[in-house]
């Protein structure tokens, strides 16, 4: 019984305080209340749009793409696998091995991925380019965000267990790639000093994958180039699947590896980056310290301005710790409101942001947006109205006459 009364108490508060809220803001306290959300979504605003960039710049680089399901990687906690050649973390025999998981039912595709940043040389320029080597199928579309379609499937110069197949030297570049060397189809390229390459194809890469230069060619001409088919050596194998069985069966493979999803990896990119980090952790406490101030200044000034009115419910009989409790309802109303305006002012700037940058700097968005920012900034706008909220009650009780409890 008790606790029942106690809840409806404060569903009256919360009640009350959004009704005070919403008068304050379009009558009596316009002013104040307006300059307050303003300042709480301008702040939540500024963190989403930077938690955004973030997310996309620490994204940008991996070879994920929206039709990959799982990644197969070495575990570097486990350096003496002898699946894992020996002074890399990279896997061995991966040619043999991609057999075998390709005949695991419910995988539509399967590459090991072999990817190094290399100079890459043309028509006189050099430039150093992100080059990955991958077994092309039909079935895999796109790796690292760039169309697979135009390389010769499997593999043709690995053959019979040997580098002994044909050659065939196909470059797909990347727009961004392509625009540094400035060069077309068939032109010759030369990556890591060998000569004997020559573009494909050019096309744009996938929103996943950002802009990054990036060179696609067969895994094991790139092997043959930079020394892995020693080991017939990879960093790692995508797996494209509609099966959420597979993932057992994929960890069977290499026991001492991870495999994991799509939400997984981004994750683990965003984590292990300094940047991502620095630009998030300055963001949040750059939001909870403009928000915090916002609301401390201009609610404390409206408390005060509002002397007469406590008085007035003191005379009524209401005590001083209801004043305090409506007071602090009526913060986090107008906190979590201007948090909710923000998050949407953060989403439309992110969209800005890429806009921006695809006519101006790159061809494909930085930024990513994601249905948990509005729960993040929301969250967030919450905070910024509990640290307010102790100057708030202390400002309250000392303009408050109160009545005993």
């Amino acid at each position: 019984m008790k606790l029942r009364r106690t809840l409806i108490r404060w569903i009256g508060f919360i009640a009350v305080g959004i009704r005070r809220t919403a008068s304050r803001a379009t009558d009596t306290a316009r002013q104040r209340v307006r300059f307050s959300g303003i300042g709480v979504a301008a702040a939540i605003a500024l963190l989403i749009m930077v938690t955004g960039l973030g997310v996309g710049l620490a994204t940008s680089t991996t070879v994920y793409d929206d039709e990959i399901d799982y990644w197969i990687v070495p575990d570097t906690d486990s350096p003496q696998s002898p699946l894992i050649a020996t002074d890399n973390t990279q896997f061995s025999s991966v040619h043999e091995t991609n057999d075998r998981i390709r005949e695991h039912e419910g995988v539509d595709s399967s590459t090991p991925v072999l990817s190094q940043i290399h100079r890459v040389e043309a028509n006189g320029t050099s430039e150093y380019i992100l080059v990955v080597g991958v077994i092309n199928t039909p079935e895999l579309d796109r790796v690292s965000g760039v169309d697979s379609n135009s390389l010769t499937p499997h593999d043709p110069h690995y053959s019979n267990r040997e580098y002994n197949g044909k050659w065939t030297g196909e470059v797909i570049l990347s727009q961004g790639a392509a625009d540094l060397l400035t060069v077309s189809s068939t032109d010759p390229v030369t990556i890591a000093g060998n000569n004997s390459f020559a573009v494909t194809a050019i096309n744009n890469q996938s929103r996943s994958a950002g802009d990054v230069p990036t060179a696609l060619v067969q895994l094991s001409e790139l092997q043959h180039v930079t020394g892995s088919e020693t080991y017939d050596q990879a960093d790692q194998f995508v797996v494209g699947t509609n099966s959420p069985t597979v993932q057992s069966d994929l960890e069977e493979i290499y026991p001492q590896s991870s495999v994991q999803s799509r939400g997984e990896v981004a994750m683990s990119e965003t984590l292990n980056s300094d940047l991502s980090l620095a630009l998030a952790l300055t963001a949040l406490i750059v939001s909870l310290s403009i928000g915090t101030l916002f609301v401390v200044t201009t609610s404390g000034l409206e408390i005060v301005a509002d002397r007469q009115q406590l008085a007035i419910l003191s005379a009524m009989g209401v005590s001083v710790r209801s004043q305090l409790r409506l007071v602090g309802t009526q913060t986090l109303v107008l906190t979590g409101a201007g948090g909710l305006v923000g998050t949407i002012g953060g989403l439309i700037g992110i969209r800005v942001i890429n806009a921006i940058a695809v006519r101006t700097i790159t061809t494909e968005p930085i930024a990513i947006s994601h249905p948990l920012f509005v729960g993040y900034g929301i969250g967030v706008a919450l905070l910024v109205g509990l640290f307010s909220l102790p100057f708030l009650l202390v400002v309250a009780r000392r303009v408050s006459g109160g009545v005993p409890e």
